[in-house]
């Protein structure tokens, strides 16, 4: 899987790109543009990174991306649906992506649109929004599908002005540290890791291997990684783990400590005292909040 610099396709006649995604999976690796991208995710799950944030989404999750940040959305299979004959759901999302000046150079210059301005510049590190800010601007993204012209580009608008009013609802994804750069050489390096741990976490995957498939040393490698990500290999891996024993949990009856080993743990104690760290909760209690949507009771 490679990353990349992204070159989003030209909207035709307007100034910005609206598209309602449906795809088997959203599994675009690593990449970056010098679009801004708002997202709302209408169906999906799994993990979302953005700099050096990852973290678990799912439906209803509403952010904001500046220019020439990393990410990229890494959806889980859906269950199946039995109103849907078996057949797995689509993963689905609204996506609108502008330039920063893509009402021209000045627009956003405009002492009118300044608080907006102010989060475009945020945005650089990623915004996610909830609450009444999340309903304002799914609201207008939703509208947006059956408007064409000025009256689609009004509704971007109003969605913007939603996030810039936003206050607490909305908060910074990335690190405030992070640097961000389009450096297609950077995101495959750091795209190699990554996708070797999703696909080993469950086994016993080795730092020293990460580092050779990157032309690293270990101790520059582990370096390297903490910059990239924010976190250490070992705190990486743990996510990885602890987000597909909840996977497990919400989906399976299987037992607790079935899941634990599946999900890579080689002891239960140590399996809970992850969890707990970063769930806020064991993987008991995690299993019965979210019992609908288990398919059955668990196992004992």
């Amino acid at each position: 899987m490679r990353a990349y610099v992204q070159r989003v396709p030209p909207a035709g006649e307007a100034s910005f790109v609206y598209r309602v995604k449906a795809d088997a999976q959203f599994a675009r690796g690593l990449h970056c543009h010098p679009e801004c991208e708002l997202t709302y995710i209408v169906e999906s799950r799994g993990r979302r990174i953005v700099g050096d944030s990852v973290e678990d989404y799912e439906a209803g999750d509403c952010v904001l991306l500046g220019p020439d940040v990393p990410h990229a959305w890494r959806s889980e299979e859906l269950p199946r649906s039995s109103r849907r004959g078996g057949r797995r759901p689509l993963h689905r999302a609204i996506v609108v992506q502008f330039r920063p000046e893509f009402l021209g150079g000045a627009f956003l210059e405009a002492p009118e649109l300044s608080r907006i301005r102010a989060i475009v510049d945020r945005a650089r590190l990623g915004l996610r929004f909830t609450g009444r800010t999340r309903d304002e601007v799914v609201r207008c993204l939703e509208s947006m599908r059956d408007l064409e012209g000025l009256d689609r580009l009004l509704e971007l608008l109003r969605a913007l002005r939603a996030i810039a009013a936003g206050g607490r609802d909305v908060r910074a994804i990335a690190s405030r540290t992070l640097v961000v750069s389009p450096d297609p050489a950077h995101l495959e390096r750091i795209e190699r890791v990554i996708a070797y741990l999703e696909a080993n976490f469950a086994r016993r995957p080795s730092q020293q291997t990460a580092a050779r498939l990157v032309g690293m040393s270990p101790p520059s490698f582990s370096r390297y990684f903490r910059r990239a990500t924010g976190r250490t290999f070992v705190g990486y891996l743990s996510e990885l783990r602890v987000s597909r024993a909840a996977k497990l949990l919400r989906e399976t009856q299987r037992s607790v400590t079935h899941i634990a080993l599946e999900a890579g743990f080689n002891n239960l104690s140590n399996f809970n005292r992850r969890f707990l760290a970063l769930r806020g909760t064991t993987p008991r209690k995690y299993r019965v909040e979210h019992a609908e949507a288990c398919r059955g009771r668990p196992e004992a």
